[in-house]
């Protein structure tokens, strides 16, 4: 039994001192994982704190977040790997042989659970969260560690068991108290937002449909259950926030939602009901944006991200930069394409931007 290899009964020793910091590791990835679930269900604002996350169509924690597996029992899948990191942190620090042989027991259990969960995002979800992709990373690790370093049989020792169940219940029953108060407050807000929405006048969809999509899957705009129009100017700081909504909204609907830009710069020359130019380079930011419709959605989201340094000079150069033509600021076509758009803003009575129409309201 003295010769027994053991990874955690001999102090902070190499492999003992690399599983504490795996277990570290594995409890900051799950914290940011639940982090990320709070954010996606329970947004506190309108920033995309999930940029990090979300890299492209294969790589998102979304995906993740939102699937049937993304909570057990009501609790975020997540906290979980926090519970493994806290329990791995006990295992490496207090070197006991009875749980040091329960730790391998449930670590082990940890990355085969790891390795179904990999499959099945593979295979059911067509794509793989990067956080929980390094989770799996680090619970291979741990796994290896155990396998290479220790000789100790698997047991579940119950007073260990215990302290792992007690680690495992109390999050849980007070993440699940915690979710239960936020959907109490989220169910009231909505019904108010409803009522409120309702209580708007109907005026219908634009009576002339812009060509400049931000999203679209449907054939017809008409088709689409939810039609968004979003009254804009580049330079309008609270038209560059609404601009940041637009892929959690894109995310949230898919193909249920169409999202259309309307051109409303508040500069006076180009819009007639401006008396002076309270954003002098808004015109010229819209000329560029409509020079082509293919390109417009890119062009859209980097002049809103990098809005604080609109000017002539700059707008000449993103053009380039777009491979778009110089003519474009001064073309006649596109001209009265953005005063046609503008021209809606009468339907609307229009008295400021971003002004947003849902559905007609």
């Amino acid at each position: 039994m003295t010769n027994q290899k053991s990874l955690t009964l001999n102090g902070l020793v190499l492999p003992n001192f690399i599983f504490l910091v795996l277990s570290m590791a594995m409890i900051f990835t799950g914290l940011y994982l639940t982090n990320h679930y709070f954010d996606t269900f329970f947004p506190s604002g309108i920033s995309n704190s999930s940029s990090l996350c979300n890299l492209s169509d294969f790589w998102g924690c979304d995906k993740a977040t939102r699937s049937p597996l993304g909570s057990i029992l009501g609790t975020p899948t997540s906290i979980f790997g926090v519970i493994m990191g806290v329990f791995g942190l006990l295992t490496a620090l207090l070197g006991k042989r009875e749980l040091e042989k329960t730790a391998k027991l449930i670590f082990t259990v940890n990355f085969v659970l790891c390795v179904a969960l990999l499959i099945y995002s593979l295979i059911a979800l067509g794509g793989l969260c990067p956080v929980c992709t390094i989770y799996y990373v680090l619970s291979a690790a741990v796994f290896f560690l155990f396998f290479k370093y220790s000789d100790l049989a698997y047991a579940l020792a119950p007073k260990f068991a215990g302290i792992f169940a007690a680690l495992l219940i109390i999050p849980m029953v007070g993440v699940n108290a915690y979710i239960g108060s936020k959907e109490g407050e989220i169910k009231k807000l909505s019904q108010s937002y409803i009522t409120q929405y309702n209580s708007l006048k109907d005026y219908g969809d634009p009576a002339f449909e812009s060509p400049f999509k931000i999203h679209q899957e449907v054939e017809n705009f008409s088709d689409a259950p939810i039609r968004i129009s979003i009254f804009s100017d580049f330079q309008c700081p609270y038209c560059a926030e609404v601009s940041k909504v637009i892929p959690a909204l894109v995310n949230e609907f898919k193909d249920k939602i169409a999202i259309q830009y309307m051109f409303y710069p508040l500069d006076s020359s180009c819009n007639p009901k401006m008396k002076g130019s309270m954003h002098p380079y808004a015109c010229y930011a819209s000329y560029l944006s409509a020079c082509d419709t293919e390109k417009f959605r890119e062009v859209h989201d980097y002049i809103f991200a990098n809005q604080s340094a609109i000017n002539f000079d700059n707008l000449k150069a993103w053009g380039e930069k777009f491979n778009l033509p110089e003519t474009c600021f001064d073309n006649p076509k596109i001209k009265d394409q953005v005063q046609q758009i503008m021209g809606n803003g009468e339907q609307y009575n229009l008295q400021s931007t971003p002004t947003i129409i849902i559905n007609g309201r």
